[in-house]
């Protein structure tokens, strides 16, 4: 038997829900027209209102005692960001942009801000620019 042992995260950012709610209005709208009206538009209505709470049970950012993982969509990969190789992070417009050092390379890395409540992206952008100032200071 292995001792390893599973790292909890301190903070875990998901999607705000009054940013997919739509969505779901949506989704439920296409639904009831699809059933009173066009019965080959029930799929799509069934595929938003799906989407809607996959999207809402995603944790998007999460925050460990020595770095983070970010998944901005269900299909995409999960970048995991060291908080020593986060070289800086810079806010353009209503995105992040995080330069990390990834085996001996700098990627940009851009994570979107319009997701997240106003709380949510203030703590985002103190995180990793506290960790780009910290390491600049190295």
């Amino acid at each position: 038997m292995t001792d390893s042992v599973i790292e909890k995260p301190t903070s875990v950012i998901k999607v705000a829900s009054d940013k997919l709610f739509p969505q779901l209005i949506v989704g439920l709208l296409i639904v009831i027209t699809g059933i009173a009206m066009i019965p080959n538009i029930i799929g799509l209505g069934v595929m938003l209102i799906i989407f809607y709470f996959v999207n809402s049970s995603i944790e998007v950012i999460r925050i460990h005692p020595k770095y983070s993982e970010v998944k901005l969509a269900i299909i995409r990969p999960r970048w995991l960001i060291l908080d020593r190789s986060v070289e800086s992070a810079d806010v353009d417009g209503k995105n992040l942009l995080l330069k990390v050092n990834e085996e001996d390379k700098q990627v940009i890395r851009k994570i979107p801000l319009n997701p997240f409540t106003e709380d949510d992206q203030k703590s985002i952008i103190k995180y990793y620019q506290a960790h780009a100032k910290n390491n600049a200071k190295k």
